[in-house]
C-alpha cells in the first residue's frame, strides 16, 4: 500500500454458508422432504464438484481511489477520514442490510457515519486508538446486524488461533491478518495467548439447565448460549429425554441466547426427537460488488468443514427467482440492491437417527437477544414446526458467507454478512422470526406460555 492513488484490496472469506441442494422450482410443501436423513448426506455431497480456492484470496482492484499513506508516512486526519470513506463505501456496494437496518432494526448507517466523522474532526491529536474507539461507540448499534463489526485486538488474536486450528485455515485469510497495515495496528496490544483468551471465554459461558415441574408436569432446557462445548449439555437433555415420556410439555428457553453453533439444537435437542436433520429451504440475495462476485466460481469442498459447501453456476437473476416462486413479504427497497438470487436446500447439522419418542406440547421461549445461531434455531423451529415459538421477535444476524476487510490507512479490521437470506416467503432472516404467541401483557415468555397452557392455548 504504497502508493496514494491506488488501494490494493484483499477480500478473504470464512464459508459460514451450509448449502447441499439446490432447486429453481416453487417451495410446494416443506413437511414432506423437512428432514435429511444420514444415508442421504455422501450423495448429496459427492455430487458437488468443488474447485480450486485461488480466486477467493484476493481483490486486486477498487474503486474509487481513496487516499492511502506511504509506509513511512505518519497518519493524518486525511487518512482516518478516508478510512471511514472506504468503510462506507464498502458497505454500500457489499452490504446485504444497508437499507434492512434502516426498517427493521432502526438504524441508519449514514446517520452513523454522520455522527462518526463530526467526532473525528472534532477531536484534537487523534490517533489510531482513539480513532478505533470513535468507530466503535457510532457504529455500535450496527454491530450484530449481518455480523457487522470491528474486530478488537482479543478477536483478532482469537480469529488467527482459530485458523491455525482449523481445516479451513489456507483459504487465504492469513494474507490478510499478516499484512503490516493490520500486523501494526494488532500484534503489539494483547499480552495474553489466544488460548488463554479462548479459555476463558468459554469458561464464562453459563452452563445449559433442566428444571423440572412435577406438578404439571413440565421439563424446562434453559441453554444460555451456543458457544464453547456442549459435552455437559448434551449429557444433561439425553439423561433428561430418558424419562422424556412421563412429561406433558417441554419447554426450551433460549431467551438471551447471542448464537454460536445451532448444533446442540438441531442435532440433540431435535435430533434425539427426530430422524434426521433440518432440510430447509431459503432464498439468497446478493449484490454485485467487488467482495461478492468472485465468489461465484468458487465451490468450498466437504473437507474444508464437515457439510459446508458453497455452490457454483447456480445464481439467477432476480426477476427470474421472483417469477417462479411466491414471495408475498419480500421487500423493494432491500431486492433492488442485488444482482443475483439462488434458492438453497440445506440440512442444518449432521443428519441422525431419533432415540426418543415425546407425545407432548413443546415450547421455544425466544427474544430479540437471539442472534446468529440462535436465531437460525427460532426460524428452523417454525419452520419444521417442531416447536410453538413465544416470546418476542428475534435479533436476526444471520446472512450466511462472512466477509473480512481492513481499513486501508490505520488496518483496523471489520466484518460482515455477504447474503440476504429469506424465509420461503421472502421475509429476511435479518428482520428475525415472529413467534407463535407474544408476550402477553405484564408477563414475560415463560409466564406467558405457563398462561397459554393453563388456558388450553388461547
Amino acid at each position: 500500500m504504497t502508493n496514494k492513488n491506488t488501494i490494493r484490496c484483499i477480500s478473504l472469506t470464512i464459508a459460514l454458508l451450509l448449502v447441499v441442494s439446490m432447486s429453481s422450482g416453487c417451495i410446494q410443501n416443506m413437511s414432506e422432504d423437512i428432514f435429511i436423513k444420514q444415508n442421504e448426506l455422501p450423495q448429496i455431497i459427492s455430487e458437488l464438484e468443488p474447485t480450486p480456492l485461488d480466486s477467493l484470496l484476493k481483490i486486486d482492484s477498487c474503486q474509487p481511489n481513496f487516499l492511502i499513506r506511504e509506509d513511512d508516512e505518519e497518519l493524518t486526519l486525511e487518512h482516518f477520514l478516508a478510512d471511514l470513506d472506504y468503510l462506507m463505501w464498502v458497505l454500500e456496494n457489499n452490504f446485504p442490510f444497508f437499507y434492512t437496518a434502516y426498517w427493521a432494526r432502526n438504524v441508519d448507517i449514514n446517520q452513523l457515519a454522520y455522527g462518526a466523522r463530526q467526532a473525528i474532526l472534532s477531536t484534537d491529536e487523534i490517533d489510531e486508538e482513539i480513532f478505533f474507539e470513535i468507530m466503535w461507540y457510532y457504529f455500535e448499534s450496527l454491530h450484530n446486524i449481518g455480523h457487522f463489526g470491528f474486530l478488537n485486538h482479543i478477536q483478532y488474536h482469537i480469529l488467527r488461533m482459530q485458523l491455525e486450528e482449523a481445516p479451513y485455515d489456507r483459504l487465504g485469510l492469513f494474507e490478510l491478518l499478516d499484512s503490516p497495515r493490520v500486523q501494526g495496528f494488532y500484534s503489539s496490544r494483547v499480552t495474553e495467548s489466544a488460548s488463554i483468551m479462548v479459555t476463558k471465554r468459554e469458561s464464562n459461558t453459563p452452563d445449559t439447565t433442566i428444571t423440572i415441574i412435577e406438578d404439571e408436569p413440565i421439563a424446562i432446557i434453559t441453554i444460555p448460549s451456543f458457544m464453547g462445548s456442549h459435552e455437559d449439555a448434551v449429557n444433561k437433555i439425553t439423561k433428561l429425554y430418558a424419562e422424556i415420556d412421563r412429561f406433558d410439555h417441554l419447554i426450551i428457553d433460549i431467551r438471551g441466547n447471542r448464537g454460536g453453533w445451532p448444533f446442540l439444537f438441531t442435532e440433540t435437542i431435535m435430533g434425539l426427537l427426530v430422524d434426521g436433520v433440518p432440510r430447509e429451504e431459503w432464498f439468497v440475495f446478493f449484490m454485485d460488488g467487488e467482495y461478492i462476485t468472485r465468489l461465484t466460481s468458487v465451490v468450498l469442498a466437504s473437507g474444508i468443514f464437515p457439510g459446508y459447501v458453497l455452490p457454483r453456476n447456480i445464481f439467477g437473476s432476480i426477476d427470474e427467482i421472483i417469477s417462479n416462486n411466491y414471495l408475498p413479504q419480500l421487500v423493494e427497497e432491500d431486492i433492488d440492491r442485488f444482482s443475483y438470487a439462488f434458492l438453497a436446500g440445506v440440512p442444518v447439522g449432521m443428519p441422525g437417527d431419533a432415540q426418543f419418542t415425546f407425545n407432548g406440547e413443546i415450547w421455544l421461549l425466544v427474544d430479540e437477544n437471539n442472534f446468529s445461531g440462535a436465531q437460525i434455531t427460532a426460524w428452523i423451529t417454525k419452520e419444521t414446526g417442531f416447536a410453538t415459538l413465544v416470546g418476542d421477535i428475534t435479533g436476526g444476524a444471520w446472512g450466511g458467507l462472512r466477509l473480512y476487510s481492513a481499513m486501508p490507512n490505520t488496518g483496523i479490521l471489520f466484518q460482515f454478512d455477504a447474503f440476504y437470506i429469506t424465509d420461503q416467503f421472502g421475509r429476511p432472516l435479518e428482520a428475525g422470526t415472529i413467534p407463535h404467541y407474544f408476550n402477553k401483557s405484564g408477563m414475560d415468555a415463560l409466564e406467558t406460555t405457563f398462561a397459554l397452557i393453563a388456558g388450553g392455548y388461547r
